[in-house]
């Protein structure tokens, strides 16, 4: 997986203690905790976002806590993790693909509000799909205004 990944190369190669190793994983943990409690981990649920995308967030907010960031740090390295990984292929815009979803996740939207959007998308595959949902429905209101 990501995050004993991400945790054995800083241990093996950047020499991080095993004390300091289980500190950074409490902290994955504590950021997988919030995305399964507030919306779903699960790809079949939710797609990749939920996933890739949580494990991704899981991993960097391990390394920040590793090099002494501060909590606000710690939350905007989960959160930067988590935006590439919403609306992953299964999340265009009215069905369109024009507007690629790594430029739509170019804006900045706070992790809570990246997992709210994970939460609506829970069981509802279908929708995705046809772009009805998540981050398409934000782009494509903005579009309008």
């Amino acid at each position: 997986g990501v995050v004993p990944a991400v945790l054995t190369y800083m241990q093996d190669k950047r020499g991080f203690s095993d004390k300091e190793i289980v500190r950074a994983l409490a902290t994955a943990g504590i950021v997988g905790n919030i995305v399964k409690q507030n919306a779903s981990i699960s790809g079949a649920e939710c797609g990749c976002q939920a996933e890739i995308g949580t494990a991704c967030s899981m991993a960097s907010a391990a390394l920040a806590e590793l090099y002494d960031m501060d909590l606000e740090q710690i939350e905007y390295a989960a959160e930067v993790a988590m935006e590439h990984h919403l609306g992953l292929t299964c999340d265009p815009i009215f069905g369109l693909v024009q507007i690629p979803c790594i430029e739509r996740n170019a804006v900045e939207i706070p992790l809570p509000h990246r997992i709210e959007i994970t939460y609506r998308n829970r069981n509802d595959a279908k929708k995705n799909q046809r772009a009805v949902s998540g981050i398409s429905i934000l782009s494509s209101h903005a579009s309008r205004i």
